[in-house]
């Protein structure tokens, strides 16, 4: 099982400045390979902190964050630009681009990578057929529903082949329907093969999702 161990958390302490209460004391957390984990927490208990340290937004402390053995925080700026492209992180404020279209938005990341013409319209076939956005391609995103612009979301979020997404409350902005279609979503992501690191504080998304799903689960207080 080793061998699938993407990422290993061990024994993460983190406070803030001036502030008497440590966020994490000795934090342990352990993604594998084809993982559907889910990190449940009301807010203020670090979810949030937890997916920026592993996308590198916040430097890692050391001996505390491990990618496949290794640790972290003595990437340089470039093994760091290179580990970030190896997962991707799906917001519930989309950051998405409203004046271009569905498929600008999801092929963006790949002609940043600079890949062929081909190799990106074979991607972007694929995925738009996997999650149903076949007329929705020319469409500028402005003119999406919350739901359709979360699916593009993930679409974008897989069409690079991370090996492994982070959903950072995804569904936080939708109604109980289009967070069922998400949850859904996220569901057909991990049978496709990817794994998933979900991050939310809705216990009836977390009840949806253990009711469909086989996942992993770690309760943050």
């Amino acid at each position: 099982m080793e061998h699938n161990l993407l990422i290993d958390i061990k024994d993460l302490t983190r406070g803030y400045p001036e502030n008497p209460y440590l966020l994490f004391s000795k934090f342990n957390l352990a993604l594998y390979k084809n993982d559907f984990l889910v990190i449940m927490g009301k807010s203020g208990t670090g979810k949030s902190t937890i997916a920026r340290l592993l996308i590198g937004e916040l430097r890692a402390p050391q001996k505390a964050i491990y990618h496949k053995k290794e640790d972290i925080s003595k990437y340089s700026d470039e093994e760091l630009q290179l580990y970030r492209r190896k997962i991707w992180i799906v917001f519930q404020d989309y950051k998405l681009m409203e004046q271009l279209s569905v498929k600008e938005n999801i092929t963006y990341p790949l002609k940043i990578y600079g890949l062929g013409e081909n190799i990106i319209e074979s991607k972007f076939d694929a995925m738009k057929t996997k999650l149903g956005l076949q007329k929705l391609v020319n469409t500028p995103v402005k003119f999406l529903s919350a739901g359709e612009k979360q699916k593009v979301c993930i679409a974008r979020a897989l069409i690079h082949e991370p090996e492994f997404v982070i959903a950072d409350e995804p569904t936080g902005n939708l109604d109980w329907g289009h967070t069922q279609q998400i949850a859904d979503l996220l569901i057909q992501t991990n049978l496709m093969g990817n794994t998933v690191l979900l991050i939310t504080h809705d216990i009836h998304l977390l009840n949806y999702v253990k009711e469909k799903h086989k996942i992993k689960l770690h309760v943050m207080v």
